[in-house]
């Protein structure tokens, strides 16, 4: 998966720190799986549409459906700048197993 595009959410309490990622393809079991390697996974599997939320050890918080090619994020308030680039970043050794 690469990140496509992302784009801050709009009409959100915490506007400033949410945003939206596009990927090129939709989460599977495994890369939700490989998540758990951030932080602190809560995967909801048997779900009609399984969902997963993972919050990092920097406070960032990634939230995304099963199959669905975007996820919402929130970056913590302190560092969002940093936390984002850190995602990115991560996301990128993430994509490469």
């Amino acid at each position: 998966m690469k990140i496509i595009s992302s784009e801050k959410m709009e009409n959100c309490f915490d506007g400033d720190f949410v945003f939206k990622y596009i990927f090129d393809a939709g989460w599977t079991r495994e890369d939700i799986i490989r998540m758990e390697a951030w932080g602190s996974l809560r995967y909801y599997e048997s779900f009609p549409r399984p969902m997963f939320q993972v919050t990092c050890s920097d406070g960032t918080i990634i939230k995304g459906v099963q199959n669905d090619p975007a996820c919402r994020i929130i970056f913590p308030r302190a560092t969002p700048a940093a936390a984002r680039e850190n995602f990115e970043a991560r996301f990128g050794e993430l994509s490469v197993l």
